[in-house]
């Protein structure tokens, strides 16, 4: 990103898609001054390769620039629960193809000290009242529950798990999005913890999974997971995953 390769970007991006992507994440804060130039670009090769792009940033400026250069439907995130930077952005998006991530962090608590299913759940449901008092259709609401670190506290995965369940018990309307690949991090083996939590958000209802496409273990699992809890209609991705992997075998791919 650093050097703005967009050949790397744009090779990155036909992989992902040709492997079942349907939104390739954005995430260029650590370009600082450089965010929106690569983005603005970004969201271009992504879209003319066939793509939908998912930018995410907290920096409100980035997000109103962006939005209106999108062609087809795009998510956007990451404004924690504060009213002015959430309208800022709404302003923009109002009208258009745009789902809003609602990351639901307490404030100050980015390290989940004092945090809680139970707080996080009050403050779903003020930041999904406050998107639909300003006109964001509830289709357009993707809760994100927040994933963080097993290095952090040997509990967030629990906590994770516990606060997604109480999201879909109380808004069973609005869907959830979460990047699961965080709850490994600094961690061995990451991709083990990875695809077995994958499988245990899914069975809690988990919408929108957040991950690579071409780790072939976290893709196994969702689609063994899917199929185990009557998700796969008639068996279909399943079949359909093993008879692709069996021919790629069979080439030495």
């Amino acid at each position: 990103m650093h050097k703005m390769d967009f050949e790397f970007i744009r090779r990155e991006v036909i992989a992902q898609i040709r492997d079942g992507a349907e939104f390739i994440e954005l995430n260029a804060t650590a370009l600082l001054h450089n965010e929106a130039p690569f983005l603005r670009k970004a969201v271009d090769i992504i879209e003319s390769c066939g793509g939908k792009a998912l930018v995410r940033s907290d920096k409100v400026e980035t997000l109103i620039e962006i939005i209106p250069l999108a062609r087809n439907e795009m998510v956007i995130g990451d404004i924690d629960f504060d009213t002015k930077k959430i309208d800022a952005v709404l302003a923009v998006a109002r009208g258009r193809n745009v789902k809003f991530i609602a990351r639901i962090a307490e404030p100050g608590k980015e390290n989940g000290d004092d945090s809680s299913p139970e707080k996080s759940l009050l403050i779903a449901q003020l930041y999904i009242d406050h998107l639909l008092d300003n006109g964001l259709a509830r289709t357009h609401i993707l809760l994100d529950p927040v994933v963080r670190p097993l290095e952090e506290d040997f509990y967030n995965g629990r906590n994770f798990l516990t606060t997604l369940e109480l999201f879909k018990l109380d808004f069973p309307q609005v869907k959830t999005i979460a990047n699961l690949s965080v709850l490994s991090e600094g961690l061995p083996m990451r991709g083990l913890i990875s695809s077995n939590f994958v499988s245990l958000a899914i069975e809690k209802g988990l919408d929108y999974i957040v991950l690579d496409v071409l780790e072939k273990s976290i893709i196994e699992s969702v689609i063994t997971t899917l199929s185990i809890i009557g998700k796969d209609r008639n068996m279909q991705s399943y079949l359909s995953f093993c008879r692709t992997n069996r021919e790629s075998r069979k080439r030495g791919l």
